[in-house]
């Protein structure tokens, strides 16, 4: 009998001392880097209208069509600060708002036509963002005293916004006429999951570095566009019958597009997944 006792004594002992001590710890963490950004929508529709504009150059006999500039919006900048509650030396979980934003400036959408007189700049400028509210869980695995790394995994909700412009002006002219916007936002559920490194300084600072998978496609769009009209973020393809031409567009209107020049009608979909990779520094209160 005492036997059995001393055994069960010694495996009690033994879990006990290899369970994670649990000792509550609050930390902030902040950090910020590259973030990839889907927006297939968006760059179909910048690309198409800059191929608008090119065929409406060329079928007029007194423009010349100079070139253009257009890049696609996938890259972007990512910032998160998050409230970081560890139960144990292994478990944690974080409460984080974060902004995500990427833009195409004035010159990275310009397209250039030589008409009788002077040179005419064409632009299209975008701008997507978002704001996450994240709820994450965390698992810390030790590789020595002051090296961990740790695996991430959460959700929560974005609050988005896209803003779109078009303007023209002659080379002559030194500030644009924008004569088409469009201002929308929309909330959705955003997912992400990751890896990080976080190495602990001698003053107790710890830096980290993190990759991180999110997932966030974004739909029901509303806001105003450049007639003050409320309305809806639509994506479509509009017939130009001019140009033979099928454009696709993301804008703003009071009613959905409808008739024979429209097709493949749809709510705009703002798609903010992708990858981003951030650095940043972790402290105690």
């Amino acid at each position: 009998m005492n036997l059995c006792k001393n055994v069960a004594r010694s495996l009690i002992l033994i879990c006990l001392l290899g369970m994670p001590v649990f000792c509550l710890e609050l930390d902030f963490k902040l950090g910020g880097g590259y973030a990839h950004l889907g927006l297939e929508n968006i760059n179909q529709g910048i690309a198409s209208w800059a191929e608008w504009r090119k065929k409406e150059a060329e079928e007029n006999n007194n423009w010349l069509y100079l070139g253009q500039n257009i890049s696609s919006l996938h890259s972007g900048f990512q910032f998160e600060g998050e409230i970081l509650l560890s139960f144990s030396s292994r478990l944690g979980i974080s409460l984080g708002m974060g902004y995500l934003f990427g833009d195409l400036k004035e010159k990275d959408t310009e397209v250039l036509v030589q008409r009788p007189t002077e040179v005419l700049s064409q632009i299209y400028p975008v701008t997507a963002s978002a704001y996450p509210l994240v709820l994450s869980a965390y698992y810390f695995f030790p590789l020595s005293r002051k090296i961990h790394i740790y695996a991430r995994g959460g959700g929560g909700t974005a609050w988005a916004k896209y803003v779109y412009k078009e303007a023209k002006k002659l080379e002559s002219v030194e500030n644009y006429n924008y004569f088409l916007s469009g201002r929308a936002s929309a909330r959705g559920p955003i997912l992400l999951g990751g890896i990080g490194l976080v190495y602990e300084t001698d003053i107790g600072v710890r830096f980290f570095v993190e990759g991180l998978m999110k997932k966030a496609k974004i739909e029901g769009f509303s806001g105003v566009n450049e007639l003050e009209e409320e309305g809806t973020l639509y994506h479509f393809e509009e017939y130009i019958p001019d140009l033979d031409f099928w454009q696709s567009k993301n804008e703003i209107r009071a009613e959905k597009p409808s008739g024979p020049t429209y097709q493949s009608v749809s709510e705009a979909l703002v798609d903010f997944s992708g990858f981003s990779v951030k650095i940043g520094f972790i402290i105690r209160f």
